[in-house]
């Protein structure tokens, strides 16, 4: 069952789940969670069936879901300030070379392209996450209590949906480590009016050690394995996804090495192990386990059906209406464009590279310090656009549904090659780059093949290391990775000061850049602050 509801139908499924009365959101620019006891209802009448563990988990994936997208512009969103979410793309590429303002920039974008982070902008604010992870508790408390109401909610049953629980929690915290470092801790859900609800941060390390990587190791216990993937539920093949994803950042952590590296490898060959939504074993052998290069947005556009999907999040137009997100084929003033930088290198020097005119609009011509259609991601989107408009004509803008990749084979490859060159093992490094590498080109003529990338070229970590991160770049272009892959290898400052100082050039405004590595992490937002007194502001704001 995908997880595309309505916010009108998620409130009547949590209805019937019980933990609506966890967290009450309202207007982002006004709260960061309010929080009601699970003791102002009564449990009798909840998890007590299947029907309601079905309901339970539908929240906390529409929790989810919201906080990547955006509660959507349908006629029932609750919440018209959040219709434009988009934290997906922002906490992900926002404050990197990937993307940048248009010329329809707004101040949420505007801040994140001159790392000028105020604590009023929407992008700080963790609520969301807060809100999805309380969900998540409510389920791993109460779920296992439904068998003795209800015989035909078996072991299977229960335990897939707390993995699924354990694993969401686990994906909600890396975000909170990856975007604002320390955090607090909430695994129980609030059950108690009298109960204390403000809480001090913790550090980031003991999150990972103490909540993310506990939680997905009982996650991968509990999961059903040997089971064809459905890419809308976190999966056995996501759960190990997101705990090599989880080594890779740890590794790069004070504390971190190689044994990271290490468990990042042990986590994707688990991972092939898995089967895929074609009910093939991923199996990680060769480049055909991939989407072909012929195919290549299949995995965006119908990731049920990819070979490479793993997960990714199901936005349905018709019930929750335009995703709008912040870089897309949708809108005709997107505040968010291709950085200048990397359309026009991209576009310049990968001639070859079939991954370009899928992405980005190839019309896009520089316009002053700005790139006509510049801000058309089309990667997600069976259309194109030409200079009439969009592609096929009397396409209805804003109406069209988005599946965001969380996560897929190619970025596992990648990942994979780099923790193979972080080991020092640039055989094995070279071997999956190249899978991503010679899928994507065409050949030079007079050539007939592609010719893959020669042991000779990347003879170092350092320099292996170097051509993964570019490659991630261009084959993960619009889903989400660009930022963290600066921030895990330690780049943001050598990357970003030059292209902030080349916008603050262009565009005339104050930038603060990366001098202070303390303004890597969030700000965190005033509406955090004023609900928790016990928090502290991260250092630099």
């Amino acid at each position: 069952m995908k997880m595309n509801f309505s916010d009108k139908i998620m409130k009547k499924l949590i209805g019937i789940a019980a933990f609506a009365c966890i967290v009450t959101v309202v207007s982002s620019c006004k709260k960061d969670v309010t929080e009601l006891p699970l003791s102002s209802v009564s449990l009798d009448v909840y998890f007590r069936s299947n029907k309601d563990i079905t309901a339970a988990l539908s929240g906390m994936y529409t929790s989810f879901q919201e906080e990547m997208t955006g509660v959507g512009s349908g006629s029932d969103a609750a919440d018209k300030t959040e219709a434009y979410g988009g934290r997906y793309n922002y906490w992900g590429e926002g404050r990197s070379d990937n993307f940048d303002r248009s010329q329809y920039n707004n101040n949420t974008i505007t801040e994140l392209a001159f790392n000028a982070v105020t604590i009023n902008n929407a992008t700080a604010d963790w609520g969301g996450l807060y809100r999805t992870i309380l969900r998540a508790n409510t389920n791993i408390k109460y779920i296992p209590q439904v068998p003795q109401y209800d015989n035909l909610a078996t072991t299977t049953i229960v335990n897939n949906a707390l993995a699924q629980s354990y694993a969401m929690r686990a994906e909600c915290y890396f975000y909170i480590v990856r975007v604002w470092g320390d955090g607090v801790i909430w695994t129980t859900p609030y059950t108690d009016v009298t109960q204390q609800q403000s809480r001090p941060r913790l550090p980031k390390a003991q999150i990972i050690d103490s909540v993310i990587i506990p939680d997905l190791t009982k996650a991968y216990s509990l999961i059903q394995k040997n089971q064809t993937a459905n890419v809308w539920y976190i999966n056995e093949a996501a759960i190990c996804a997101i705990m090599a994803d989880v080594y890779m950042w740890r590794a790069g952590q004070p504390g971190g090495g190689q044994s990271d590296y290490q468990n990042a490898i042990a986590w994707t060959q688990k991972l092939f192990l898995a089967k895929a939504p074609t009910g093939a074993v991923y199996s990680g052998a060769s480049a055909s386990n991939l989407e072909s290069q012929a195919t290549w947005k299949n995995v965006f556009l119908s990731p049920t059906t990819s070979p490479e999907g793993i997960w990714s999040i199901n936005w349905d137009n018709t019930v929750n209406g335009c995703a709008c997100l912040p870089m897309q084929t949708q809108l005709s003033n997107n505040p968010v464009q291709a950085d200048t930088a990397i359309y026009f290198k991209w576009k310049k020097n990968n001639k070859t590279d079939t991954r370009f005119g899928k992405t980005i609009d190839t019309l896009a011509t520089p316009t002053g310090s700005y790139i006509a259609h510049g801000d058309k991601l089309l990667k997600y989107f069976t259309n194109n656009y030409s200079a009439a408009g969009i592609l096929p004509a009397g396409t209805t803008a804003l109406n069209l549904n988005v599946y965001l990749v969380m996560y897929r084979l190619s970025d596992v490859y990648l990942s994979l090659a780099e923790a193979y060159a972080q080991t020092n093992d640039l055989t094995n490094a070279l071997k999956y780059l190249n899978y991503i590498y010679v899928r994507a080109r065409v050949p030079i003529p007079p050539a007939t093949t592609v010719t893959p990338i020669p042991a000779t070229q990347y003879t170092t970590s350092a320099a292996m290391e170097n051509a993964i991160l570019q490659e991630r770049q261009y084959e993960l272009f619009g889903e989400g990775k660009r930022w963290f892959d600066l921030v895990r290898t330690g780049n943001v400052k050598t990357i970003m000061d030059p292209i902030v100082s080349r916008r603050q050039r262009l565009y005339g405004t104050a930038q603060i850049g990366f001098q202070d590595l303390n303004r890597i992490y969030w700000p965190l937002s005033q509406n955090a602050l004023n609900a928790n007194r016990l928090l502290t502001q991260n250092a630099g704001y």
